[in-house]
């Protein structure tokens, strides 16, 4: 029963490896689109002025991201995350890494909700599961600076545990959403 346990709900850290990789190329890839519109959509001078963004959000919404209206701290913000995606991208400090880049994406999306879509929260979901992971066990800096080969190759927490029941959660919610007549008709 116990290596069932194991099995459903731990994770290989060769495979957290490459989910951290995995999610450090997407931010990337995301900073990097959203820059070519950093003024028209996360700047007073755009089509959401952050005086906007307050008057049709929820009041608890936290973002750095509305401390200025002006392009140069939206792009110092931009870098900031670049280089914090950088360092998760290779496993240096991974969990610092892992937690300014989790704050800093749900900064930019908070900060403009209406050009996101929903792979913004699943990246999300996945950023703020990876503080709690061992993303930088193998195959990064950290883990090299380390110089200790991990015990175990397979890994369970209840950081594992909460992931696991996330993916599965996207799988069957989607079903349920998707299972009504409107979807099957014709």
């Amino acid at each position: 029963m116990k290596n069932h346990f194991v099995f459903t709900f731990g994770s290989d850290l060769r495979s957290m490896a490459a989910l951290r990789v995995g999610c450090a190329l997407i931010v990337l890839l995301d900073l990097v689109q959203r820059s070519s519109d950093l003024v028209a959509h996360y700047t007073d001078q755009g089509i959401m002025p952050r005086t906007l963004v307050i008057d049709h959000s929820n009041r608890w919404s936290v973002s750095l991201h509305q401390m200025s209206g002006i392009w140069e701290w939206q792009a110092a913000l931009f870098a900031v995350a670049a280089v914090a995606a950088l360092a998760l991208l290779v496993g240096y400090r991974t969990r610092l890494a892992s937690i300014v880049t989790w704050g800093l994406c749900v900064s930019l999306v908070t900060r403009n909700p209406y050009v996101g879509y929903s792979a913004d929260v699943l990246l999300r979901l996945m950023l703020f599961w990876g503080m709690f992971l061992p993303w930088g066990a193998v195959y990064s800096v950290d883990a090299v600076r380390r110089d200790n080969a991990p015990p175990t190759q397979q890994f369970i927490s209840l950081g594992t545990i909460a992931f696991v029941i996330q993916i599965v959660s996207v799988y069957l919610f989607s079903v349920i959403w998707k299972s009504g007549k409107e979807w099957w008709s014709e």
